[in-house]
């Protein structure tokens, strides 16, 4: 994966013509991943820690851990590196359109079966009561990058398999308009004409002659619902200017 494959999702929406939360939503999806790239050189002290839950204190709700400094971890950030954006804070970015820095680093983390723990947390936010520490910086939507060839062919795949009603209904308005007109046709021969109109039984009996002429499975055709032709002329009556 390079620089170059990816896209910033702001420049996507004009590219490929698709909403942010349509990407966002595709990504909570596991259709695309999303993506930042590090602006600066940087260096992360994680520490695992276990949980030990949220008690009240003085009227407030305090999230308590417990750190185990003796397996602290340091990860080292390259200036232009790729990181994966987690689910969770695909999930922020939807509902509150940033989350923090931090977030970043923490699956970077070796995964530690060898040791009892629920967590990772950064030194800072170990020790975020103590005053000094700066506020990590916020990845907003303007930070976020995916994969231009991932997201053009996640839009030609719903195009693809995205048939929606107003397509449908379209098309089987058309249908019936086709339907009543070849009706009429018909009905010019007095074989296929009830009186004034077409003869539907008839009609239909022709569909099943078509159909071993031109040796056609006639599958359907011989029960056929006359409803549809029905409805044809009844569609192409309304459609008279």
């Amino acid at each position: 994966m390079k620089l170059r494959d990816l896209i910033k999702i702001n420049d996507a929406t004009i590219k490929h013509g698709v909403a942010i939360n349509d990407i966002l939503f595709d990504a909570l999806d596991g259709n695309l991943t999303l993506l930042t790239v590090s602006k600066k050189e940087y260096r992360e002290c994680l520490i695992p820690c276990i949980d030990k839950g949220t008690h009240e204190a003085n009227g407030s709700y305090i999230h308590q851990f417990e750190p185990l400094f003796d397996h602290k971890e340091l990860i080292d950030i390259q200036i232009g590196q790729i990181l994966a954006i987690p689910e969770k804070q695909i999930k922020e970015l939807t509902v509150n359109q940033q989350f923090s820095e931090v977030e970043l680093y923490k699956p970077l983390a070796t995964a530690r079966e060898d040791l009892v723990m629920d967590f990772w947390k950064s030194e800072r936010e170990v020790f975020d009561f103590q005053k000094g520490f700066p506020r990590y910086p916020e990845i907003t939507l303007d930070d976020v990058y995916v994969l231009d060839r991932e997201l053009l062919l996640q839009v030609e795949k719903t195009e693809v398999t995205d048939v929606t009603p107003s397509n449908t209904e379209t098309a089987s308005r058309t249908s019936l308009k086709v339907i009543g007109l070849l009706m009429h046709h018909l009905a010019k021969s007095p074989r296929y004409a009830s009186g004034t109109s077409p003869n539907k039984s008839q009609i239909k009996e022709l569909l099943i002659d078509l159909a071993e002429e031109l040796d056609v499975n006639n599958y359907g055709l011989s029960k056929v619902d006359e409803r549809l032709l029905a409805d044809a002329m009844n569609y192409l009556e309304d459609q008279k200017n």
